[in-house]
C-alpha cells in the first residue's frame, strides 16, 4: 500500500515539475524520439506537448523511485502466521461441530516366535557346507543327509562315511573333509567361509582348533586370508580365541 501511495505522489511531482519546466528529461526526448506530431490547441490554458511531456517525466520518474524504495527497504520479513485449521498444519482446530474422530482399529497382538536354542545352526541345509553344491546336494539329499546335523550323524565314523562315499559318487576322503566342516558349525560363530579359512590355515577339525595357540592361530589366519582372500574381513583376535575356548568344551564326535 505504501508503495502505491509513493507512485502516486512521485507522479503527480514530477508532472507538476514538468508543467513548470517543460525541457525536464527524459519527456521531451521520448516526445522527440517518437516523432509525435505537436498538438497546437491548447488543453486548458496549456500546450499538449507539455502534458503529454509531463505524464512521460511522471510515470518514469515515480517508477524509478518505487524501484529505489523497494531495494532500500527489501523484501518483506513479516511472518504469516496460518490459522490452526489450515491444511498441512501440525495442530488440529480448537473445535468444531462437525468433527468426526477417526476410526480406531484394534491391534491384533503379534504372536511371539519361540527361537530354538542351539549351540550352533546345525540345521542348516547340506549345501551350507564349504565344497557340497548343487549336485552332491541333491545326492545327499537322495540319501537322507538334508541338514548339517545329519552330515555328522552319518559321517561320525568310518563305515557311515565309506556308504555316503559310495551313494553319493566321491571318495571316503572327501566325506571326511565335509564332516570336518560340518563339525565346525558347532562353534558359534564360525559358518562356511570362516570354516574353509581355518582348514586353509592347517586346522582341520574341533579337536585340532582345541589345541590351537589363540595368537599364533590369529596372525595365521590373517596372513591366508590375505594370500588367498577367503573372507571379507578376517576374523578379530577376540573371535578367534572365543573359537578356540568353545572347542576345548566340546566334545569329539567324529572318529577317525
Amino acid at each position: 500500500m505504501l508503495g502505491v501511495v509513493l507512485f502516486a505522489a512521485s507522479f503527480l511531482f514530477l508532472f507538476g515539475i514538468t508543467i513548470v519546466v517543460p525541457t525536464l528529461p527524459p519527456g521531451e526526448i521520448v516526445y522527440t524520439f517518437l516523432g509525435i506530431s505537436e498538438i497546437t490547441s491548447p488543453i486548458s490554458g496549456i500546450s499538449g506537448v507539455v502534458l503529454v511531456n509531463g505524464v512521460i517525466n511522471g510515470l518514469f520518474w515515480a517508477i524509478i523511485i518505487l524501484i529505489v524504495f523497494r531495494l532500500l527497504n527489501g523484501p518483506s520479513k513479516k511472518r504469516v502466521i496460518f490459522p490452526a485449521w489450515f491444511p498441512g498444519y501440525t495442530t488440529s482446530r480448537a473445535s468444531t461441530s462437525n468433527y468426526v474422530p477417526p476410526k480406531t482399529y484394534a491391534k491384533k497382538p503379534t504372536p511371539k516366535v519361540r527361537k530354538r536354542r542351539t549351540q550352533a545352526p546345525l540345521d542348516q541345509k547340506i549345501v551350507a557346507i564349504e565344497g557340497i553344491g548343487p549336485i552332491y546336494g541333491k545326492r545327499l539329499r537322495r540319501s537322507g543327509v538334508r541338514t548339517v546335523d545329519d552330515l555328522l550323524r552319518e559321517g561320525y565314523d568310518r563305515s557311515g562315511r565309506y556308504n555316503l562315499a559310495r551313494e553319493v559318487g566321491v571318495s571316503a576322503s572327501t566325506v571326511l573333509r565335509w564332516v570336518y566342516r560340518a563339525d565346525f558349525f558347532r562353534i558359534s560363530g564360525i559358518g562356511k567361509q570362516y570354516s574353509s579359512l581355518l582348514e586353509s590355515a592347517g586346522v582341520n577339525s574341533v579337536s585340532d582348533l582345541s589345541r590351537r595357540n589363540p595368537d599364533k592361530l590369529y596372525e595365521r589366519l590373517k596372513k591366508t586370508n590375505w594370500r588367498k582372500n577367503l573372507v571379507r574381513r578376517a576374523p578379530p583376535y577376540s573371535m578367534v580365541e572365543d573359537w578356540i575356548e568353545s572347542a576345548k568344551s566340546l566334545r569329539s564326535i567324529v572318529i577317525n
